[in-house]
């Protein structure tokens, strides 16, 4: 049977490891994706080196298969010419295109680099026709698309798209929007955008009397629609799964490719074939997501989820050693096999890979880490069991660098250093890199409940009004109260079905004078062209360095929010090159962590959220959410306010003079407002508030 063309239906692979590459290539992958070194998404995954990518790529190359890199996490301003110098090096080992996320690494690659591809990540968030428009204006020759939408959605976007789109198909599902989502960040300082989430959404969360994975979805799997994907020409179909096991990427890579090459009459018996491999993979039940509606069975909060097959229990532990006794009628235990165990009580999971063991009767004897978090009686599960060409694998690895080091022998394969030609892109963009003298503070006022328009005439400030999908109808009685010099600020979500209501309304209000905007995604600024607003990037529209700010200065957008999880040394390094009088820094509110399309009213309510109480005071206490509708939404609002007053004077030396207060989420309160004016005005946090990530620092 004849293959389609993969530059017309791609089939893009996840390799995480140098096994996990050879099982793509054998399952029939078209192209895969790897980490670039310390820039990438999954950066838990099994550690790939320069020296190891110049060798896979030359190998998979060998192969007829594209190497694509994921550079798709945020960078701090101290980092870009680290990862500048990492794009010079894989550009010369002969990468097919990098996956970006952040708008400054963007904006140098498209302004001092020739012939390089770049894709979209999802971690930008775009969820609707717009994005994909901007995106390819700015240089992405593909655009990956957010899990989360709807068939219908998928065919208005993709019709006569002016950049490839890539969807996933299978695979993890974060509960939150990719990019929007500051759960772990805000949990342990470890962010989801800089690859080191902590997936707090897998582990026991209580809500009144419940308790389990409350925030915990199923698996995605679209192997019943690959027919329609085709049919509305999307690009490429791809495999969640960096952190996963050879084992898996080769049976659901050789599962997606039996598919794709299913000709039309022969697909029904291709599906149940696939179906059959992939009930195999040891993971999570599976879900459409919302590809063809809702799911109301997507959380399961009793179960677990992907801990396996359950095969025995622990039998006794110590501190450094596991013994495990199998159920009757359990096939072995060999080396390859992937097993975890699990401490429920402690919400405890340790998952490895068996190399050696002893063993006694039925009784296997393991040596791990911290082997006393379990007790007798805790439950073992096998979360894949070895391939049977494993050992054929590793002598093809052995094989790849063995050939890779004769072909290159005396070369050196390092990053070499790279011009810095680039910084001219920032040298000269706002003060000739000289400092200005910070003027009088500014203080901003952000709600999004009409009701706060009553409390906010007795204090010189100026009005943000955060525009959602409930209160937009009533925006316009807000510029009669506080005047069309009101900043309007907009959601980081708007749907594909809802920019026709955003486009209206933003209209009638420019037209009414209303010409301050806040923008907090990429697909905001189709909004505004040639409309001779002042634009300004939200907290959600990131510039961690001065070369996303550039990029977003060069549309337009000439001020920047601080993110929630940014911290001091990185706001420092920023007002070097940025101007500092164009900076906005929230110093209290409460941070929406996440903000979800699968999470619903109906499921999640509205009661406080709390961590399973594992015994550290400090997580009982602060790492509490609440559920907020919004928008057709859910929103996890932190229940504990970020207060950064106290830190006023040190930001206001580094010459920054725009201080907000958000109050969105807040009930009207003038008591409360009188308190936070008292608070601000005498530079002294708020009793009961924490500080994100500002202190300690943004991991």
């Amino acid at each position: 049977m004849s293959r389609p063309d993969p530059q017309l239906f791609q089939l893009l692979a996840p390799a995480g490891s140098k096994d996990a590459l050879v099982a793509a290539v054998r399952g029939g992958a078209d192209a895969v994706y790897i980490g670039a070194p310390g820039f990438n998404a999954r950066m838990s995954a099994k550690s790939i080196t320069f020296y190891d990518l110049a060798v896979l790529m030359d190998y998979a190359h060998g192969k007829g298969i594209k190497v694509f890199v994921a550079m798709n996490t945020l960078i701090k301003h101290a980092e870009i010419h680290g990862a500048v110098k990492l794009v010079a090096g894989i550009k010369k080992l002969g990468a097919d295109a990098f996956i970006i996320q952040d708008l400054g690494l963007a904006e140098i690659i498209s302004k001092h680099f020739e012939d390089i591809e770049m894709h979209a990540s999802t971690q930008l968030a775009v969820h609707n026709r717009m994005g994909v428009d901007i995106l390819a204006e700015a240089g992405f020759k593909r655009v990956i698309l957010a899990r989360e939408l709807s068939y219908p959605e998928l065919k208005i976007i993709a019709k006569g798209s002016p950049a490839e789109l890539e969807v996933f198909c299978h695979g993890a599902l974060c509960f939150s929007l990719s990019g929007q989502c500051l759960f772990s960040s805000f949990i342990g300082g470890h962010s989801g955008n800089r690859g080191l989430c902590t997936q707090p959404c897998r582990r026991i969360w209580r809500q009144g009397k419940r308790k389990g994975y409350l925030l915990s979805p199923r698996d995605m799997q679209l192997a019943e629609d690959i027919r329609e994907l085709k049919k509305i020409k999307i690009a490429s179909l791809k495999i969640e799964g960096r952190m996963r096991s050879a084992e898996y990427v080769y049976r659901t890579v050789k599962a997606y490719r039996m598919l794709i090459d299913a000709a039309e009459g022969d697909f029904p018996e291709a599906l149940d074939e696939a179906r059959g491999i992939l009930s195999a993979d040891y993971a999570r039940e599976k879900t459409s997501c919302l590809f063809s509606g809702r799911d109301e069975n997507i959380f399961e909060p009793e179960k677990a989820q992907c801990l396996g097959n359950r095969i025995g229990e622990v039998g006794e532990s110590s501190a450094d050693s596991v013994t495990i006794k199998l159920f009757e009628g359990v096939s072995g235990i060999i080396a390859g096999d992937r097993l975890r165990i699990s401490n429920p009580a402690g919400d405890i999971t340790r998952a490895f890979k068996v190399k050696v063991f002893t063993l006694d009767a039925d009784r296997y004897t393991f040596a791990i880490d911290n082997a006393d978090d379990f007790s007798k009686g805790d439950p073992v599960f096998r979360t894949a069991e070895a391939l049977t060409d494993q050992k054929d694998i590793e002598k093809e690895v052995d094989a790849m660098y063995k050939s890779y080091t004769l072909k290159n022998r005396g070369k050196v394969v390092r990053v070499y250093q790279v011009s810095q030609d680039y910084t001219s892109l920032i040298s000269n963009k706002w003060n000739s890199g000289k400092k200005s003298s910070p003027g009088a503070d500014t203080l901003w006022l952000r709600f999004s409940d009409v009701k706060w328009a009553d409390s906010l005439g007795g204090r010189k400030s100026r009005a943000v009004f955060s525009l959602t999908q409930e209160n937009i109808h009533q925006s316009g009685d807000i510029i009669d109260r506080l005047g069309n010099e009101t900043v309007m600020e907009l959601p980081p979500f708007i749907g594909q079905r809802e920019t026709q209501l955003f486009r209206n309304h933003l209209e009638k209000l420019i037209n009414a004078g209303v010409k301050n905007w806040t923008l907090n995604n990429i697909s905001h600024i189709g909004f505004f062209k040639e409309k001779g607003c002042s634009l300004s990037a939200g907290q959600f529209l990131y510039a961690w360095n001065a070369y996303a700010a550039a990029f977003l200065d060069d549309r337009d957008i000439n001020s920047f929010n601080i993110s929630w999880e940014d911290d001091f040394l990185n706001i420092r390094d920023l007002t070097g090159p940025v101007d500092a009088a164009r900076m906005l820094i929230y110093l209290y509110g409460h941070p929406p962590v996440a903000r979800s399309r699968i999470l619903t009213p109906g499921y999640i309510g509205g009661d406080l959220l709390l961590e399973n109480d594992r015994g550290d005071k400090k997580s009982k206490d602060e790492n509490s959410f609440y559920p907020v509708a919004e928008s057709k939404l859910t929103l996890l609002i932190a229940a504990k306010p970020v207060c950064l007053f106290s830190s006023r004077r040190k930001l206001h030396d580094l010459g920054i003079s725009n201080f907000g207060i958000d109050l969105s989420y807040i009930p009207p309160d003038r008591k409360l407002l009188k308190t936070l004016f008292d608070s601000y005005d005498s530079d002294e946090s708020v009793p009961g508030s924490v500080r994100f990530n500002f202190k300690s620092g943004v991991k």
